[in-house]
């Protein structure tokens, strides 16, 4: 269905991982609905921590961002002011429905017969069409991690 492919990503990921990224999507999605003419609300900081360890890495998350209308800018995924509140509203509405299902459930669905998928209204007639997102820059900051060494690593020298 049009318009859904990165929430359907973003279902096919484990329970938690899909709670806690879907949480954060509909916090910017409630901060720019409630908040429309705040631009603080309408700007996401690529470099931000918590975007780059809880949406960065998640299959679908950013993809959902550009769907609600988010475009991205140098160093900030910016929701324009001429951006589909609408299309924010369906794709945020979409996103609740899972997680609640989800949430009642307290199981995973499964994403592509889920019916907060198959119910989420189409793109009206005259929608401006949904633009492939250009893709991120990578490698984008990520927190540095501890170096562990790779399995085929050979170990230090037995003496035995």
């Amino acid at each position: 269905m049009e318009g859904i492919q990165g929430v359907a990503a973003l279902c096919e990921n484990p329970n938690d991982v899909f709670l806690d990224a879907s949480k954060l999507l509909l916090t910017y999605a409630d901060n720019i609905l409630r908040n429309p003419s705040e631009d603080k609300y309408r700007s996401i900081r690529i470099g931000n921590p918590t975007f780059s360890t809880r949406l960065l890495p998640i299959p679908g998350a950013v993809e959902c961002l550009f769907e609600m209308g988010f475009e991205e800018a140098e160093t900030h995924l910016v929701f324009p002011a001429s951006a589909s509140v609408d299309r924010l509203r369906r794709i945020r509405e979409t996103i609740a429905a899972e997680r609640d299902q989800r949430l009642g459930a307290g199981q995973t669905p499964a994403c592509p017969q889920s019916s907060a998928l198959s119910s989420a209204p189409p793109l009206p007639p005259g929608s401006p069409p949904l633009r492939r997102p250009r893709p991120l820059p990578r490698p984008l900051p990520r927190p540095s991690l501890p170096h562990c060494p790779s399995p085929a690593s050979p170990g230090p020298p037995s003496n035995g």
